[in-house]
């Protein structure tokens, strides 16, 4: 069975899956949502109907999609500017990757986020300024996708090679995501533009860096879309290829145009499409989730042969995640408990889905399981969102991925009694390790009877073999609890008296913040002394010079130093390896000072920061005599 795609694939990975088998693609965009948008641009319901872009993109992932395209076909400053739109280009562009990742979250699917870049037409006549206000407007775009968190770029039905090579180019400067670039044709095999498939031929054998996938879009159907990659490995285009063709020929039904098409008719050329080298097959104008669900039949039709003799040992592919088979019996021991303090533990951090949905999750765990991590960190409803609860998420990653999990407990929505239950709860599943926190503010409500450092007391008790109240609760309980702290604080004094009342309390080990400079947490614990349990450093990871001044501004507790934002924007296309470079260097100045590393994802991408994890745990070698989770 071929990997299953994730977010934060790199160049050679992506290359490497679609080498494994045809990969799915998703559907019509434009024409799904002009009925919603009515005289609006589609593209601006990412910012004023989110809900209803979302639920398009989890229908295809439902479907069968492995490849989910942001609603930001036209999303450029030159096509936004008929509609006054045009100064909302990042906004709009970050937020059509955003619905695309949460929609990801809600489907509990691992699939990749393709940021959808359309053609401009301005390049046709060489003026120079037109072309330069061209590559400006593809920058922008590009830039404020990979600001997003898209997993790789989609440059699309393109009929120009002067303008997709120009977007091409500028794909490559702005980014190392992989690239694939879609031309569409219609009548007479011609581009809208006038080019034919030789012109385009030798617009790809000249180019210095070609996409990582090459193919078709739109264009008068599946038929016209076999036709045209028999021309393009004529004339010398051996692929693999990119397909995503409209249902059928367009057809005016009174103010309307309908494709001839049905998704059976679409789906019966799969097995001809993947002769002539097509990897990737999604659909485009006039096709819906039917149509990925008939292709993702058709695939299993194709490949059941292959599977039979597995079909024991290996899952088939199936629109829904198979339901998880969960063991109820206790984690077994001798995880985290017995690591702190005696070995460099490693973990990362995770948020459980925002639907019921499991599947990415526990994938992602077990990624994390894979690269070495010694327990993953599981937020309760981070930044005050809501999501699936921490503690079910808990359970499943110990009973079904199989790694030991430290359950974030805010003390923002509970008052004690549901604390206390929650806890009892968690033990009686398991779950042991504990970080209290009292919880990002809400926009509005929020309980807070307790903080963090009641909630610290109430867990102390409950190891005593009583609650608070005096009341016994039959055995005593074996949690190992933690608590945050901020080294950066302003009000560092404050923050310091409130992590000796912590320790008071009973915090067994101390996780930071994400920090980015070791300078706030050496001058903290000289201030200090020494904290007498271990100390887990908190790592995040920055991907390029928007994303730092976005998690300086709006992420409450992280501060971004000046010159990493400077540093991250000369590294341009390096972003996520000088990001990660970064991250490496701070953790091996704090390494005496330090019991171990948490790293936290962003955009949902687990694979870098598992890959991090990886070096890691080769420099710090995890002891054989301590079992593990």
């Amino acid at each position: 069975m071929a990997q299953a795609l994730h977010g934060g694939s790199d160049r050679r990975a992506f290359r490497e899956r679609i080498a494994q088998g045809l990969v799915l693609g998703d559907a019509a965009y434009g024409s799904a949502l002009t009925r919603v948008a009515g005289d609006r641009l589609v593209e601006a319901l990412n910012l004023e109907q989110p809900s209803a872009v979302e639920a398009l993109h989890v229908s295809y992932l439902r479907a069968g999609a492995e490849v989910l395209q942001t609603n930001t076909y036209a999303a450029n400053r030159l096509q936004l500017a008929p509609f006054g739109l045009q100064d909302e280009v990042y906004r709009l562009n970050v937020q059509g990757a955003k619905i695309a990742r949460a929609a990801r979250e809600v489907a509990g699917r691992g699939a990749l986020v393709a940021g959808s870049i359309g053609p401009l037409g301005v390049t046709r006549g060489g003026a120079q300024a037109v072309a330069e206000a061209a590559g400006d407007s593809f920058r922008e775009q590009i830039e404020a996708l990979v600001a997003g968190g898209v997993d790789l770029l989609l440059i699309e039905t393109q009929a120009d090679p002067a303008e997709a090579a120009l977007a091409l180019r500028i794909a490559r400067e702005a980014s190392d995501l992989p690239v694939i670039l879609n031309f569409s044709f219609a009548e007479g095999d011609l581009t809208l533009s006038g080019h034919s498939v030789a012109d385009i031929a030798a617009m790809l054998r000249a180019s210095a860096d070609p996409p990582d996938l090459f193919g078709v879009n739109c264009s008068l159907g599946p038929s016209h879309a076999l036709r045209l990659l028999r021309q393009l490995r004529a004339a010398g285009i051996e692929g693999p290829f990119s397909v995503s063709p409209n249902a059928g020929p367009p057809m005016r039904v009174g103010a309307e145009i309908d494709y001839l098409g049905t998704p059976e008719r679409f789906a019966s050329l799969l097995s001809d499409l993947q002769a002539e080298g097509a990897c990737l097959v999604g659909g485009c104008c006039g096709t819906d989730a039917a149509y990925i669900a008939a292709l993702r039949d058709a695939r299993e039709m194709l490949s059941a042969p292959a599977r039979t003799e597995r079909r024991q040992v290996l899952r088939p592919e199936r629109a829904e995640p198979a339901p998880t088979k969960v063991n109820l019996g206790l984690a077994p021991r001798g995880g985290l408990r017995e690591k702190l303090g005696r070995e460099f533990v490693i973990g990362i951090e995770l948020d459980p889905p925002r639907g019921s949905v499991v599947g990415k999750f526990l994938e992602d765990a077990e990624i994390a399981r894979e690269a070495g991590a010694d327990f993953v960190n599981v937020g309760d409803s981070p930044m005050a969102r809501v999501r699936m609860g921490a503690l079910a998420g808990a359970h499943l990653l110990q009973h079904a991925a199989g790694v030991e999990a430290v359950l974030h407990m805010t003390t923002r929505d509970r008052n004690r009694r549901a604390l206390e239950a929650d806890l009892l709860s968690a033990h009686a599943l398991g779950v042991r390790s504990i970080l209290a926190l009292t919880g990002d503010r809400p926009r509005e409500g929020g309980v807070y009877e307790l903080d963090s450092i009641g909630l610290l007391e109430e867990i102390q008790s409950l190891n005593a073999g009583g609650d608070p109240d005096g009341a016994a609760i039959g055995h005593a309980t074996e949690f190992l609890p933690g608590c945050a702290f901020d080294p950066g604080a302003e009000d560092r004094a404050g923050e310091l008296s409130r992590l000796r009342r912590k320790l008071a309390a009973g915090a067994r080990f101390v996780m930071t913040q994400p920090i980015y400079e070791s300078g706030p947490l050496r001058r903290a614990l000289k201030e200090l002394g020494p904290p007498g349990v271990p100390l887990l450093l908190g790592v995040m990871p920055v991907y390029s010079h928007r994303h730092a001044v976005y998690l300086d501004r709006e992420v409450q507790g992280i501060r971004v130093p000046a010159w990493l934002q400077e540093r991250m924007a000369d590294a341009g296309e390096r972003g996520l390896a000088v990001g990660l470079e970064i991250a490496w260097q701070l953790v091996e100045e704090l390494s005496e000072l330090i019991s171990g590393v948490y790293v936290v994802p962003s955009f949902g991408k687990v694979r870098p920061v598992a890959e991090f994890a990886r070096r890691l745990r080769a420099a710090h070698p995890a002891a054989a005599s301590v079992s593990s989770c």
